[in-house]
């Protein structure tokens, strides 16, 4: 009869347990960089955080770091946006130079702004660690004037091409190796006249990779392994008949193309980043319209907003980058707010042992009528 009341309070000790043992602590911390209206577009290893903000009627760049945020300002006109940052917090993108609103491509470096040379109308979108810029550029052709990708390294202007189907590209991202990804496209002969497929560059060579029957497509990032992600556009996707060609995000891997899906069926998906673990970070977004952001990983695509504590009450809308330490540039909203916000890992919870202990002493207790009780320790005499 004793050992029957005892099990019995153990098993309700492991019922009052229960939760703590099944609930996991949340995975992300949500850290604000920015005020409303802003958003994130990517980080670096140490947390730095670039994008854009509201300045007045006007958006600008800026670098979030260490908890201070820094306005970087434009090259003389209204507008600039930071796309891109490294390891060594050197800043790329774009501003407008005058009233006229043309955008032109800079390098934020030493808390100093400079507009890039070498080209025409040169446009940045990405940098490597070793400070090589990638973006595109006007360039004069026997029959017209065409949009290039470029790699601009160590004052060398390098133009990238085009795949031999088309007549312009853009380089958008590049890796520790120099290997540089985008998109390239027949901007005049084509329709519709987006960016057609997506490519690899690897020492002077275009490699188009295929866009699975689509009609346009864009490869996004590419981490130090070769691992590539994006987006492709594919034909209608089945409960979500208003788009057209929706987005579905990619990961090429090993010389193969695999769609990695979306949160829900009938979502449309893009794939914005990958780091070096091949973590990979986007944006689902259904026939609502509404955007939610995922991480990808171990062959699974998660909700970030699984991730992060429900009370916050925050929603994260889009996830642009992911460093190697797993923090995330994302763009959130909270009570009709959105903004710039970093997602950072927390700390650890305690072990399930832990737990396991309380409860066999929970149990313990309970059975001997008289609680918790501390040890007590008897003197010998």
């Amino acid at each position: 009869m004793r050992r029957t009341r005892f099990l019995q309070s153990l098993i309700a000790a492991a019922a009052l347990a229960a939760p703590l043992l099944a609930s996991a602590d949340p995975r992300y911390a949500v850290t604000v960089v920015a005020g409303a209206g802003s958003q994130a577009n990517d980080l670096n290893n140490a947390g730095q955080v670039v994008g854009w903000l509201q300045a007045g009627d006007a958006y600008h760049g800026f670098v979030y770091s260490s908890g201070l945020l820094t306005d970087i300002g434009t090259l003389g006109g209204r507008d600039s946006n930071a796309m891109a940052i490294n390891d060594l917090g050197q800043v790329v993108g774009n501003s407008s130079i005058d009233a006229n609103g043309g955008s032109y491509g800079f390098l934020y470096s030493g808390g100093s702004m400079s507009a890039l040379g070498g080209g025409t109308y040169m446009q940045a979108y990405g940098i490597n660690n070793g400070g090589a810029i990638v973006g595109s550029m006007f360039v004069s052709m026997p029959d017209d004037v065409y949009r290039h990708g470029y790699m601009l390294s160590g004052g060398t202007l390098t133009d990238l091409g085009t795949l031999p189907y088309s007549d312009g590209s853009v380089g958008i991202a590049i890796n520790s190796h120099g290997d540089i990804v985008g998109a390239a496209a027949s901007t005049i002969h084509g329709a519709p006249n987006y960016p057609e497929d997506p490519f690899v560059w690897h020492e002077g060579t275009m490699t188009g990779l295929g866009n699975l029957g689509g009609p346009w497509g864009a490869a996004v990032s590419i981490n130090d392994l070769g691992q590539v992600v994006g987006y492709l556009g594919v034909d209608s996707l089945p409960g979500n008949p208003g788009e057209l060609y929706p987005r579905a995000a990619f990961l090429y891997v090993n010389g193969e193309m695999h769609v990695i899906g979306e949160l829900l069926p009938g979502e449309s998906s893009f794939a914005s980043d990958i780091n070096n673990l091949g973590q990979v970070v986007g944006s689902s977004r259904g026939a609502s319209f509404d955007s939610y952001a995922f991480l990808f990983e171990n062959g699974e695509m998660i909700d970030l907003n699984t991730l992060i504590d429900p009370a916050s009450g925050w929603t994260i809308t889009g996830a642009n980058a992911i460093n190697d330490v797993q923090q995330i540039a994302a763009n959130a909203c909270r009570a009709g707010v959105c903004q710039a916000v970093r997602l950072d890992l927390v700390s650890a919870v305690p072990e399930p042992p832990v737990f396991a202990l309380l409860a066999a002493g929970l149990a313990l207790g309970l059975a001997r009528g008289k609680g918790l009780r501390l040890p007590v320790r008897r003197r010998r005499g």
